[in-house]
C-alpha cells in the first residue's frame, strides 16, 4: 500500500524541474510509511525515496528500505523542491543548496483515498454516529454542555475510539450562533436549539458530523432557518458525484441560502477533505485554489451548510461523503429530521 504511495509521488515529482521532493511534514510522512514520526525526512527523486530517521525511531523504521540513522544531507542534490504549505522560513534558511517552493504533492494523493482508507473512515464514521446516539441520550434539562463533551470523550475511548477529531461543539441555545464555538458550563433548558459537531478518531482517521436537535418547542424563526439548511444541503447532496466542480457544488447550498434571505448568514465553506486530518484538501468554496476542480471516485468529503443568528441560535448540518465511481455514499449514515 504505502509502496503504492511512493510510486504515486514519484510520478509527481517526476513533473517538476527538481532532482527531489523533500517531505518532512509529519502528517505526510505518516500516509507515507504507516509509522507516527515526530521528525524525519522523506527524499523522493523521480526513481528514488529514502527516509532519514535518527536513532529514535531506527527499530520503528527497520523494515523500510535505504533509511541512515543520522539526518540526511542534501548536498547530493542540486535542486531540492519543498513544500510551501508547511515548511517555516526559519526551516527554509537551514537547507543546503538550491532549494524551490511547490505545492504539496503529498496533499493532491491524500485527496483520493484507497480501499484501506475507505474502510478506515467508515470505521470512523460508524463510531462517530453511535456517540451522537449515546449523547441524544443525555440530553436531560439540567445537563452543562462540558458535561455532555465529557461523557462522550469517555464513551468513544470505551468503544476504541484514539482520541476526539476536534474538541466537540456542543452548544446549548443561542450559543450555537457561533460556529466554532467551545463548550462551557451552559445548562440545557426547555425550548434550547442543541448543536452538536462532533468527531471521533479511529485508526489515525477521522469522523466529523453535526446534528441540531430542539428540546421542546423550537421557536418559528430556528424551525425555519433549520429547514432552509436542511434543504440546502439535500441540494448538494445532489451533485455528490464524479465530474462536479467544486465550485458548482458550492454554489448549489449557498445559491439555496441566499435566495431564501440569509446569504450573510452563511459564513463559512460548504465543507472539506476529511482522513487523516480533519480538515484536508479540498476546501469546498466557489473560491481558488479548488473551485475549478472536479470530484473524483475516492474523495472524502464533508457537507456542511450553516445559518447563524446572533443572539438566537444557529443550525449547520453535516454529513461526510464518499465519491464513488457513480455518486456519493453517505458514511454519517444517521438521519435528519425535517422539522
Amino acid at each position: 500500500m504505502h509502496k503504492e504511495r511512493i510510486k504515486k509521488l514519484q510520478a509527481l515529482v517526476a513533473e517538476i524541474k527538481c532532482d527531489a521532493y523533500l517531505v518532512e511534514d509529519p502528517v505526510n510522512l505518516f500516509y507515507l510509511t504507516g509509522i507516527e514520526l515526530s521528525a524525519g525526512r522523506y527524499v523522493v527523486t523521480a526513481d528514488d525515496a529514502k527516509l532519514y530517521v535518527d536513532g529514535r525511531y531506527i527499530e520503528l523504521c527497520r523494515d523500510i528500505p535505504a533509511f541512515p540513522i543520522e539526518n540526511a544531507s542534501l548536498k547530493e542534490y542540486n535542486v531540492i523542491a519543498f513544500n510551501k504549505e508547511s515548511t517555516t522560513y526559519s526551516r527554509y534558511e537551514r537547507f543546503e543548496g538550491k532549494t524551490i517552493p511547490v505545492r504539496d504533492l503529498v496533499a493532491e494523493l491524500r485527496m483520493i483515498k484507497d480501499a484501506a482508507e475507505l474502510n478506515l473512515l467508515r470505521e470512523a464514521a460508524s463510531l462517530g454516529s453511535r456517540g451522537y446516539d449515546y449523547i441524544r441520550g443525555l440530553l436531560k434539562e439540567g445537563i452543562s454542555e462540558v458535561e455532555v463533551a465529557i461523557e462522550l470523550d469517555i464513551f468513544w475511548k470505551r468503544q476504541g475510539g484514539k482520541a476526539v477529531a476536534f474538541e466537540p461543539i456542543i452548544a446549548f441555545g443561542a450559543n450555537s450562533s457561533m460556529p466554532h464555538y467551545r463548550p462551557r458550563d451552559r445548562k440545557l433548558k426547555n425550548g434550547d436549539i442543541v448543536l452538536l459537531d462532533i468527531g471521533v478518531t479511529r485508526g489515525n482517521y477521522h469522523s466529523d458530523m453535526t446534528r441540531v436537535e430542539f428540546f421542546g418547542e423550537p421557536s418559528p424563526e430556528l424551525q425555519n432557518i433549520y429547514e432552509i439548511v436542511r434543504k440546502a444541503q439535500q441540494e448538494a447532496l445532489k451533485l455528490c458525484k464524479p465530474g462536479t466542480l467544486i465550485g458548482d457544488l458550492d454554489a448549489a447550498a449557498r445559491d439555496y441560502i441566499s435566495q431564501e434571505g440569509y446569504s450573510e448568514e452563511f459564513c463559512h465553506s460548504l465543507g472539506h477533505g476529511i482522513g487523516i486530518e480533519v480538515h484536508e484538501a479540498p476546501t469546498l468554496r466557489n473560491k481558488e485554489p479548488f473551485k475549478d476542480k472536479k470530484l473524483q471516485a475516492g474523495m472524502v468529503i464533508t457537507i456542511e451548510p450553516g445559518i447563524y443568528l446572533p443572539g438566537k441560535g444557529g443550525v449547520r448540518l453535516e454529513d461526510t461523503v464518499a465519491i464513488t465511481s457513480n455518486g456519493h455514499e453517505n458514511f454519517t449514515n444517521r438521519p435528519i429530521w425535517a422539522y
